[in-house]
């Protein structure tokens, strides 16, 4: 071989090289390396301490406003009469119902606004208590400004009433009691 061929040779060997290095150091790190290093690292210290006891921790919470609820006494039926001896309801038994008044709220306002938005009207409930708590209630007396959505309302609290209202067994004494609930429109 000649000094040109060897030259030539030399040339395109540097010229064909030359590329290939620029193109290896030109390229990207491997794609998967290259996400696992742009995902960020949570270097926050996680606090290893025992919990809070949360029960030593004082609440400020402000009383429930009132509801559309409005006591008012219903003079009992003949058959719910003093002769009959069906007491008032005690305290227990009255805080149950209050506690669960969405009950009785969403009987008046889904089967009696409804029907009727001016609805308004009052209900004796005769509740029987056993041992293990509230065992029936049943709508014993009711006086509604319309007769056919007070129907809907008491049907309603017949059904719903006596699921919902938890007493704790032995807070009241079993027997049966009078509850009086009084509804309003808006």
């Amino acid at each position: 071989m000649g000094d040109g061929t060897r030259g030539r040779a030399t040339r395109f060997a540097i010229v064909g090289v030359i590329p290939m290095i620029l193109l290896l150091a030109g390229c990207p790190k491997d794609e998967k390396q290259a996400r696992r290093d742009s995902i960020p690292v949570d270097t926050a210290h996680v606090d290893t301490t025992p919990a809070t006891d949360l029960s030593q921790i004082q609440a400020n919470i402000p009383a429930a406003a009132p509801d559309t609820f409005k006591k008012r006494k219903l003079t009992p039926p003949p058959s719910m009469s003093a002769s009959s001896s069906v007491p008032t309801a005690p305290g227990a038994l009255m805080d149950a119902v209050e506690r669960e008044q969405s009950v009785t709220k969403f009987c008046f306002t889904e089967f009696g606004q409804k029907a009727d938005p001016s609805l308004s009207g009052n209900v004796a409930m005769v509740v029987t208590v056993g041992n293990e708590g509230i065992t029936n209630a049943t709508v014993g007396d009711s006086r509604w400004t319309g007769a056919s959505a007070g129907r809907a309302v008491n049907n309603c609290l017949n059904q719903k009433a006596k699921l919902a209202w938890k007493l704790t067994p032995g807070s009241v004494k079993p027997g049966r009691y009078v509850v009086q609930l009084s509804f309003s429109g808006a």
